[in-house]
């Protein structure tokens, strides 16, 4: 019975110690503030527009900013983040979800199964139903998927600044 005890305990400390490494990941993985002016910052806003009021700000190139995807609205270019400890809505057009700690994004996928003719494109929304909005050729491995998904459709970027959603089927980790 003791030694039953002793291993109940041993497991429970074993999940406090990944539950940690768990969250570590995730704060070293939180995105990064891209495309604004270094004498400038980016506004969190009390809403989903530039229309309501400012409730905090994020430096340019600041990093550790956590994005709530569930909350994303108007086609995703609109969702919550927490900076800080201050929570608000940005604009997903200054937020770089693939960012390491210097906010430079690193591709972790390559184009496949796409005829050597074709292309795969990049939509508007997480679907066949949104338009087009680039492309990229097959075995193009500058992919950066980040984690914002919708079923089997994710949005990416190119190494070249062009942004859109995915089907996954398409993609293949590096």
């Amino acid at each position: 019975m003791k030694q039953r005890i002793l291993s109940l305990a041993a497991a429970g400390v074993a999940s406090a110690f990944a539950l940690h490494v768990d969250a570590a990941t995730s704060a070293a993985q939180a995105a990064c503030v891209t495309g604004v002016d270094a004498r400038d910052v980016l506004w969190m806003r009390a809403g989903p527009s530039v229309h309501y009021q400012r409730v905090g700000s994020i430096g340019p190139r600041a990093c550790g900013v956590r994005v709530y995807w569930r909350s994303c609205v108007r086609g995703g270019r609109w969702c919550k983040v927490r900076y800080k400890g201050v929570r608000g809505w940005v604009n997903m057009r200054y937020i770089d979800e693939g960012g390491d700690e210097a906010g430079m994004a690193q591709p972790n996928a390559c184009v496949v199964n796409v005829a050597r003719w074709d292309v795969l494109w990049m939509r508007s929304g997480p679907s066949v139903r949104y338009r087009r909005v680039a492309s990229m050729p097959p075995g193009y491995c500058g992919v950066i998927v980040t984690e914002k998904c919708r079923g089997n459709w994710c949005f990416a970027y190119t190494l070249e600044g062009a942004g859109g959603w995915v089907n996954m089927r398409y993609i293949g980790w590096r």
